[in-house]
């Protein structure tokens, strides 16, 4: 992914990757495709699994979506805003995910959700243009993103 600017410092960088427990998942893949080729020969399907498993984990890995605040804009994604259009930031935690993802989330907003990353933070956007009423973004480290978009890091 690109970076917001080249000649800008990025002040706070996350790659928003699955937890373990989803690449442990995919594992299962290997002997369910290892079975179904049985009939014609288990190695194709031992070697068949083992590269759609490898895959499947590279592309969890390098795909996952990116957080990237610099000076004047943050990029979540593909989405990118400018800061000074943006109001005050609140960390969600765990116990308030369900209901920010579920009955409390605008259909208006945007929304980039890692499903395994329990913790986000949610991003007033004040721009009277834009029809966003908020950002709504998976992270592992919710107070350093507040702390940083709200000023006080």
């Amino acid at each position: 992914m690109s970076r917001l600017n080249a000649t800008d410092p990025i002040v706070f960088r996350e790659r928003v990757r699955p937890n373990l427990g989803t690449f442990a998942s995919i594992f299962v893949l290997l002997p369910a495709v290892t079975l179904v080729s049985e009939p014609f020969d288990f190695r194709i399907g031992l070697a068949l699994g083992s590269f759609m498993v490898i895959g499947i984990w590279l592309a969890l890995y390098f795909l996952a979506p990116v957080i990237e605040v610099g000076p004047e804009n943050i990029k979540a994604g593909s989405a990118v805003i400018a800061r000074k259009l943006l109001g005050h930031t609140l960390e969600i935690q765990k116990d308030e995910i369900f209901h920010e993802r579920g009955p409390g989330l605008d259909p208006a907003s945007y929304k980039m959700f890692q499903g395994t990353v329990r913790t986000a933070v949610k991003i007033a956007v004040e721009d009277p243009n834009d029809p966003t009423p908020y950002w709504i973004l998976s992270t592992r480290r919710p107070a350093e993103l507040a702390g940083i978009l709200n000023g006080s890091s």
